[in-house]
């Protein structure tokens, strides 16, 4: 009998043995599995955040474009403004010149 509960012993511990083997297999592969899945996820974030980051920048160009023709057509009015000053300046200066010459000769 004590034979038979030895065998029986024995058996148990290769079931456990193998049980524990299996389980060590199949934690080697869910290790496999949750890495690749991690580098897929990683690899969808960089890409999203690559698209994320030339979208802000595409934005961004359009609003400094947007802005420097804004600023352009300020500085196109002003310089207009200006040009006109300055022509208003001039004709008056010709016309004190043309006064001082007529005065002189007459």
């Amino acid at each position: 009998m004590s034979t038979k509960i030895l065998e029986e012993l024995r058996n148990f511990e290769k079931q456990q043995e193998q049980k524990s083997e299996q389980i060590q297999a199949d934690s080697l592969k869910e290790i496999e599995k949750a890495k690749k899945d991690i580098g897929k996820k990683i690899k969808e974030e960089r890409e999203r955040l690559q698209k994320t980051k030339e979208e802000v920048l595409k934005k961004a160009k359009q609003e400094a474009e947007k802005e420097s023709k804004k600023t352009v057509e300020e500085y196109k009015k002003k310089v207009k403004s200006l040009e006109k000053k300055a022509s208003k300046n001039l004709d008056k200066a010709v016309d004190k010149i043309f006064s001082i010459i007529l005065e002189k000769n007459v």
